[in-house]
């Protein structure tokens, strides 16, 4: 699986300017989260839609199918694992064609319960 040129100078451009807002000595990779960020900006709406779009440095219509893609390479690199997590309280009501575009097992539910809902995201 190749990632598109677009892909990587978009999560790059992300690193940058996180980058630019730490001290000296650290060291980041918006790697990790950017996947999440692309499928909430193709979820999202209004000004949260445009936001997230900018901060992933691509349309929010072109951002789920990168996050895939960006995913599914990192996850076909020998020694290397990625996971995408995004839960949400069990009140909270998602668009079912965009909950259906999430990777599997992505998407986890909150009980409430503070034990049991430390126990699945500990898993």
């Amino acid at each position: 699986m190749r990632v598109t040129r677009a892909t990587v100078e978009a999560v790059a451009g992300l690193t940058a300017r996180w980058f630019g807002a730490v001290e000296d000595g650290t060291v980041l990779s918006a790697v990790g989260v950017w996947p999440l960020l692309a499928f909430l900006a193709d979820g999202a709406g209004g000004a949260a839609r445009a936001e997230l779009a900018e901060a992933i440095g691509l349309p929010a219509d072109r951002a789920a199918p990168a996050a895939r893609e960006l995913l599914e390479a990192l996850r076909a690199m020998r020694g290397l694992d990625a996971a995408l997590g995004l839960w949400t309280d069990r009140t909270l009501e998602l668009r079912a064609a965009w909950e259906s575009g999430l990777p599997a097992d992505t998407h986890g539910v909150l009980t409430g319960d503070l034990d049991t809902d430390r126990g699945a995201l500990d898993a």
